[in-house]
């Protein structure tokens, strides 16, 4: 089939361009593994057979720009971070583009699309579409039988054969490259094999400076280092839910390696003895790592691995990056370095050895930079790793230049010693695939030998290895999930992490994890399946036996040049990447626990760690949560009473006697020694204020009910605060708040018994304690003392009335009423304050033989009343609504009272008896007259009390709105007095002064819900 040309001038990031409609086949359904398939046919007109592995790694070429910068280390952030956002936006862009295919294109792509979808899933098609890896491959509409697709299956095999490969042998290169340098710092640098220990180390300060007793500790280095990476390789291929994963030796740990190394040649030296109690404590250690991250997976504690404070992290990071610097340093020179005089002096000495490792990344930081686009993005993905290796061949050609012979650049230092010197140690069976030291890895442990004092000592280090360990998988896993576009389930790949580590363990290994940098390049490079994985194990065991051979003939320099770029990228995304994304405290701890790190080691700074967190959180929470939430007078709050009489609403109203005279203090958070100070000066310089300008409150209320801890030495100062406001400043009334249902203060200490006098006879010359007020006065004891056991009795909010002013006598007006008024809540102090208030001013109105009595003492959710009390209580209560609502007269307010009662159907309802649910219509209005009612929001479960004298339904009954609450009985009885929908159009029709009035009343109950106390917390009150 001839297919027609591609228009050059085309568009091909052009949806309008394309023929192709946009609900295409290939932009749904296939997730990121297709997405190598959709930039092959924005080409293929133009490149129809290019090679497939050049389309693959060319399709998320944006996403691998920072691979190339930590592609030999998997858990540099700097580089994950920028990778997962490059692959999103890649992705984003492949998906886009590809619905760009034209049905004329359909027959040609055939071949394409199976290349590309087989390469995708990393499997070998056979001739009748099966998968070898038991995989199914998604359905492809260009499947047709005919002859062109076997043609093209076949070309498929071979070209997935090829890349997987290829995939294969990337990945061995860089375990080779990377077994070099950090084979050679595995231990102290001091410690040399016999032969190698040079004089002029001698000199030195560094702790450690003797013979290492094995002469191939290069080889040994390399191997533990390829024996941990084909370990966990292996173990990531069954265990891991991944299908492309690389493993690696953890090279981060190497700090707690040298840590553990310093231990031993202190208890034992430098002999076998020592080397034995080393790799026991190595292998011990990478099982404590594996059964660390097995028990997290097996008990589906994954999440614990994010608990870790990010600047600590951060810290820790830096530090390591200091390390492999003065690493690259030493492995470059083969030379301690500290950072001293006698360091710099030595480091000066030896200067020309790392001078080449530093002129190599100073220009690799050159080409990097020039490479970069406008955006700070590299244009080449590839030029690190392709840089990194031709260092050797750069440095040969560089010796042949001056002259310099391999035996002359040995001598000087410039490359690594061969790995077994036969001037110093026969070595009778050696040849360049094979050495004695082939099996040293694994002779080296005699548990005779091991000192237990050492490993008790190092039992700190171990758990901080582990604990370090942790970081690696919440950060490697996620990024390689979303970069591959695999749901991920932490819990399994912790397990898998416990195989590798525990396998690796038990035979002397170090400790191994999934790496990022080099599991994403395997990934776009087409590697995938066990048996690609497995022929990585293969080829890494191999490397195994030769590697050591080959490492003799690779320079120095670029071993130091990957440590030392390696380094100073952890130290920039450390300490410079992270300025500005902390605040002062945090950017602080991170140069901190590097600073430690670098100067006392891993351990030192993992401590340093765990102080920064807790003093990070301490000073954070003192800092930006102050003790007190809000100061504010009541004139701005309205507590649940809202129909007092004119005249109670006169007081109340006044500057000088009403709600401006109520100062609330709310507090907030964990009230403790740290901040209780800040809490109590606030207090008094307020109450200072108040005082020289002649506006000290009548009643001042401390409200606890955002509190959600306290200390015993805040609780101390708190009771000392209430004699404070007494006696010092003459406040007449304190009010303490416990906040409701948690049956009191939230402390341990008994802070109401010490707000309280401690003698009941006290209580007349010292004033009032609500707390300790008899209930014999009281006609019923009130509901919240009520089933209170003696405990929390003592744990009740504090009311307390100063000796000699004009609050006592009204408190013991109250007393007779209330029976031992405790404050629980908010609201219930201010309905308590404002009572007060009255009380002072009128106390005719708190007289129950009183006509005018505004405040009642008796309990009309209880009472039994006759036809005519109830219907006198009617219009009370309408007088007391109607009395805001026009500057009518008495006589005008009387009148329409009694016409709106004349309207008016008496109802009676039950206990736990719903007078309306949520959603239904407003058919009525009603007054409760005696008895209690509950509103409910059936969604949250909100709940509000609704007392005797107040009107419900009103909003909706005026508004034809339907039901916001459920309401219901919640005393035994309720009466109440209803005005229906049909007398409601007869009012509004032929008494409009009546209608007027009715619609004030809704004004004032939406006004009043606006300044309810219960809007100063987060939820508002109910809509009744």
């Amino acid at each position: 089939m001839q297919h027609p040309d591609p228009d050059p001038h085309q568009d091909l990031d052009d949806p309008a361009s394309s023929t192709t409609p946009p609900n295409s086949l290939y932009s749904h359904e296939r997730g990121s593994a297709y997405s190598s398939r959709t930039r092959s046919r924005r080409y293929e007109g133009m490149m129809p057979h290019q090679d497939t592995m050049d389309q693959v790694l060319d399709t998320h070429s944006p996403s691998m720009r920072q691979i190339a910068r930590e592609l030999l280390v998997g858990t540099s952030m700097r580089s994950r971070k920028s990778f997962v956002g490059d692959f999103r936006r890649s992705s984003q862009a492949t998906a886009r583009d590809s619905s760009l295919v034209s049905d004329a294109e359909d027959s040609h792509l055939i071949s394409m699309d199976q290349e590309i979808c087989h390469l995708s899933y990393g499997a070998t098609m056979l001739d009748n579409g099966s998968l070898n890896d038991d995989k199914t491959l998604p359905p492809t509409p260009y499947s047709n039988g005919s002859s062109a697709h076997h043609h093209s299956s076949q070309i498929s095999q071979f070209e997935q054969i090829l890349n997987q490969t290829t995939a294969v042998a990337v990945v061995c290169i860089l375990n080779m490259m990377i077994s070099i340098p950090f084979g050679s710092s595995y231990f102290p640098v001091g410690w040399k094999p016999d032969g190698d220990l040079s004089t002029e180390d001698a000199g030195t300060d560094d702790e450690v400076h003797g013979n290492f007793p094995i002469v191939a500790k290069q080889a040994l280095g390399i191997r533990m280092f390829l024996f941990a990476t084909f370990i966990g390789q292996f173990a990531f291929t069954f265990s891991s839910k991944f299908t492309n994963p690389v493993g690696l030796q953890m090279v981060e740990n190497v700090p707690f390696l040298h840590s553990i190394c310093n231990t031993v040649i202190q208890q034992q030296g430098y002999g076998k003895e020592a080397l034995s109690t080393v790799f026991f404590l190595f292998g011990l250690s990478s099982v404590v790592v594996g059964l660390t991250f097995y028990l997290l997976g097996k008990w589906q504690l994954g999440r614990i691995v994010y608990f870790f404070p990010n600047h600590v992290l951060v810290g820790c990071i830096g530090g390591i990056g200091v390390f492999i610097v003065v690493t690259a340093i030493e492995v470059t020179n083969n030379t301690p370095f500290t950072f001293d005089w006698d360091g710099l002096v030595g480091f000066a000495d030896h200067f020309h050895l790392f001078a080449v490792a530093l002129f190599f990344e100073l220009l690799l930081r050159f080409l990097m930079y020039k490479t970069e686009d406008a955006d700070g993005v590299a244009k080449y993905p590839y030029l690190s790793p392709v840089y990194f290796c031709l260092i050797t061949p750069a440095f040969y050609l560089g010796l042949h230049l001056f002259g310099i012979s391999m035996d002359q650049a040995t001598e000087i230092g410039y490359f690594f010693p061969a790995t077994v010197d036969t001037g110093v140690a026969e070595a009778a069976n050696t040849s360049w695939w094979y050495d004695d030291s082939l099996w040293d890895i694994f002779q080296v442990i005699d548990l005779s030998t091991v000192s237990w004092v050492a490993v008790f000592r190092s039992t700190g280090t171990m758990v901080a290895l582990a604990a370090f360990s942790l970081i690696h998988v919440p950060i490697n896993i996620p990024a390689f999930a979303i970069s591959t576009d695999v749901e991920v389930d932490m819990n399994a790949e912790l397990m898998a992490h416990g195989y590798a580590n525990f396998a690796s363990g038990i035979f002397g290994g170090l400790q191994n994890y999934v790496t990022y940098s080099n599991s994403v390049l395997y990934a776009k490079s087409g590697g995938d399946g066990k048996s690609s994985s497995m022929a990585i194990v293969g080829l890494t065991m191999i490397l195994f036996v030769i590697g050591p051979q080959i490492a003799s003939f690779l320079p120095r320099c670029m071993a130091g040049t990957l440590l030392f770029h390696i380094g100073i990228d952890l130290i920039l995304e450390g300490v410079y990447d992270s300025f500005g994304n902390y605040d002062i405290l945090e950017y602080t701890g991170i140069w901190v626990i590097t600073l430690v790190m670098t100067i006392w080691g891993m351990s030192a700074a993992l401590i340093a760690g765990v102080i920064a967190a807790l003093s990070t959180y301490a000073v954070q929470s003192i800092h930006h949560h102050h003790p007190i939430r809000q100061i504010l007078s009541a004139t701005t709050l309205r507590s649940s009473d809202w129909n007092r009489c004119a005249t109670a609403r006169g007081i109340l109203e006044d500057d000088v006697t009403g709600r401006s005279r109520i100062l609330v203090f709310q507090l907030q958070g964990h009230i403790f020694f740290g901040n209780i100070a800040q809490l109590t000066d606030t207090i008094k310089d307020i109450l200072k204020e108040k005082e020289s300008s002649g506006e000290i409150p009548i009643v001042v209320i401390v409200d606890f009910t955002l509190v959600v801890g306290m200390d015993s030495s805040a609780a101390h100062a708190v009771a000392k605060l209430k004699k404070i406001v007494h006696r010092l400043f003459g406040v007449e009334v304190s009010i303490f708040v416990t906040g409701s249902g948690r049956g009191g203060f939230p402390c341990e200490y008994a802070l109401t018994e010490a707000l309280c006098p401690e003698a009941a006879e006290q209580i007349q010359d010292a004033g009032i304690d609500w707390n300790d007020v008899s209930t014999e006065h009281a006609s019923e004891p009130s509901k919240s003392r009520r089933n209170e056991s003696p405990k929390s009795a003592v744990n009740r909010g504090s009311i307390s009335v100063s000796p000699g002013t004009a609050s006592v006598a009204a408190s013991q007006l109250l007393s007779k009423r209330t029976g031992g008024q405790v404050c629980e809540s908010l609201d219930e102090a201010l309905r308590f304050a404002e009572d007060i208030l009255i009380a002072r001013e009128k106390p005719s109105l708190v007289h129950s033989d009183s006509v005018a009595s505004c405040i009642d003492i008796s309990d009309l959710a209880k009472i039994e009343m006759s036809l005519k009390e109830e219907e006198y209580h009617v219009k009370k209560y309408l007088k007391e609504l109607f009395s805001s609502a026009d500057e009518l007269s008495t006589d005008a307010i009387e009148a329409n009272a009694e016409l709106l009662l004349s309207f008016m159907e008496r109802k009676e309802y039950l206990k736990d008896q719903a007078l309306w649910e949520q959603g239904d219509d407003s058919d009525c209005a009603q007054l409760l007259v005696v008895g209690e009612l509950l509103s409910i929001i059936e969604d949250t479960g909100a709940s509000e009390q609704v007392k005797f004298g107040n009107m419900v339904g009103e909003l909706g009954l005026v508004h034809d709105a339907k039901r916001l609450t459920t309401l219901i009985c919640s005393s035994n009885k309720a009466v109440l007095y209803s005005l229906s929908r049909q007398n409601w159009h007869i009012i509004s029709t032929q008494y409009p002064q009546l209608a007027r009035m009715v619609d004030a009343i809704v004004i004032r109950y939406l006004a009043h819900r606006v300044q309810h106390v219960n809007n100063r917390y987060f939820t508002t009150t109910l809509p009744v």
